[in-house]
């Protein structure tokens, strides 16, 4: 898959060359984005944690189709933004300086990767294709297991489409629910912990629509 690089302030590049080096005293983090503006960012982490991260004119930002939106702007005599390129709900890996959290790279992913976490159990990863739904469950059938997810308002969904249903609902005056965004049918990644015995969802993951 063609990969383009954002440097903000500057044309967006083709990156024909390996995946570069991390950066000295720098750190990395998967997550999806909650919130997002020309100068900073916002992503809830697979741990469930809200991190922000300064952007400026240094920050690099890698995503599918960056290209031709690049393009598009240029011909109008526009510079392209990091708006134009990400979505609240698009899942990112984001390399940053932890000294003053600026992003040093935003890189768009497929699928958030599950981490650790010090002070809970192992965040894992389910999925499958989902068999039922309710305002504070999720169920989902896998190929040789079926498993029911804690939904709440911590739980970040994400895939194609999420961010522009979101920014509708929220345009209406409405506050989406997990059943206005996901529906059975829908295969589905999970991120969850189990605690105590309830399989709590941090992310869900929409990989492909019902057709």
């Amino acid at each position: 898959m063609r990969r383009f690089i954002l440097s903000l302030g500057a044309a967006l590049v083709l990156a024909a060359g390996p995946a570069l080096v991390q950066a000295q005293g720098t750190k990395s983090v998967s997550g999806s984005i909650t919130a997002i503006a020309s100068d900073s960012i916002t992503v809830k982490a697979a741990d469930g944690k809200d991190m922000t991260f300064v952007i400026d004119s240094k920050t690099e930002v890698i995503a599918p189709g960056g290209g031709t939106k690049t393009k598009a702007a240029q011909a109008v005599g526009k510079g392209t933004a990091v708006t134009d390129v990400l979505k609240t709900g698009q899942a990112v890996e984001i390399r940053y300086e932890e000294a003053g959290m600026r992003a040093d790279r935003i890189r768009a992913v497929s699928v958030v990767s599950a981490v650790p976490s010090a002070s809970g159990p192992r965040a894992q990863t389910a999925s499958g294709v989902v068999s039922a739904i309710s305002g504070n469950s999720l169920t989902v059938k896998g190929s040789s297991a079926e498993w029911t997810f804690s939904i709440d308002d911590k739980t970040t969904v994400s895939g194609s489409g999420i961010g522009t249903a979101g920014q509708k609902m929220a345009s209406e005056g409405k506050k989406p629910t997990i059943s206005d965004l996901v529906h059975e049918g829908d295969s589905v990644s999970v991120t969850y912990r189990d605690v105590e015995g309830t399989k709590h969802a941090s992310i869900v993951r929409v990989t492909k629509r019902k057709t």
